[in-house]
């Protein structure tokens, strides 16, 4: 396959990371308006947020429309291993336009209590080694991840993953040289996870909120950002330069990121016409062409 066969905004992979409440559920479940989506959801009992915010009222007939295309699953200690499960029968037949999973970091969390207690014979655990994690239950976390994100590569849809950095500490050095700083994660446990997951996936984007006091009043705004901003990371290859944050406040994900990629594409356009302007035929000068005379 040629790389100029490449259709940019189809079937990506997106990591959004934020705070809990910051609307990276909401931004996920809003793909539905294209289609069926499939939602593994770990965070919660059930996600509320999702009839709460998708309201005729809001969106008039859309509302409707995307929750009827969400179809979700709960899981959690007692059945970890069953998202992977999911996954594999997804690469035999996958039908929905996105595949979200939320979260990262309670998966990973499951992952482990899974490994723990549920994936192992019952017993009442009455000894405290019973109940910490040892170096087999971080191989389980690593490896449920690893392989759920490699189905995930295959799958023809887009592939959504959510995340909750956790504040956490790093240490560098030692004796007097040590060296302490503060960090965010984006798993539970382990850091081989925390490195191998954000490489896996094609758009990161941070989601935050900002205070808006034009009104008169202040008032709560949703931003995405696409860049990095101190600690926290985020990247868009496919925004490029074009977009470095964007608001979603009372709006739908899709519909906002889907014109920023059509504008974004319109730019690129223009940018190809210039350089044919400016380099006829888009032929540039060879320096290693021995017919010319330097």
């Amino acid at each position: 396959m040629k790389a100029s066969q490449l259709v940019v905004g189809k079937n990506n992979s997106f990591l959004f990371k934020g705070s809990p409440g910051f609307g990276k559920t909401l931004a996920a479940a809003s793909f539905a308006i294209d289609g069926p989506v499939y939602l593994s959801y770990w965070d919660k009992s059930s996600p509320v947020e999702l009839v709460t915010f998708f309201t005729e009222k809001r969106f008039g007939k859309l509302g409707p429309h995307i929750l009827n295309n969400i179809e979700y699953e709960i899981y959690g200690s007692s059945n970890a291993h069953e998202y992977l499960n999911k996954m594999i029968r997804f690469r035999d037949d996958c039908r929905y336009t996105a595949i979200i999973n939320d979260s990262l970091t309670r998966m990973t969390s499951c992952a482990v209590n899974w490994s723990l207690n549920f994936g192992k014979d019952s017993k009442e655990r009455k000894r405290i080694k019973d109940v910490l994690p040892d170096w087999d239950e971080y191989k389980v976390e690593t490896s449920l991840v690893s392989q759920c994100i490699d189905i995930g590569i295959t799958l023809p849809c887009h592939v959504i993953w959510t995340a909750h950095p956790l504040p956490t500490t790093k240490i560098e050095g030692s004796g007097t040289s040590i060296k302490v700083t503060k960090a965010n994660s984006i798993v539970s446990y382990g850091s081989k996870v925390a490195g191998m997951v954000p490489g896996s996936f094609t758009e990161i984007y941070h989601f935050s909120q900002s205070a808006d006091f034009t009104s008169g009043s202040s008032r709560k705004r949703y931003i995405v950002n696409t860049e990095a901003i101190g600690d926290e990371y985020a990247k868009s290859p496919l925004l490029a330069d074009t977009v470095k944050e964007f608001d979603i406040t009372d709006k739908l994900f899709y519909s906002v990121w889907k014109d920023l990629i059509t504008k974004s594409k319109e730019t690129n356009k223009l940018t190809e016409e210039n350089i044919e302007q400016i380099i006829p035929d888009n032929k540039l000068a060879n320096p290693f062409n021995q017919e010319k005379k330097w």
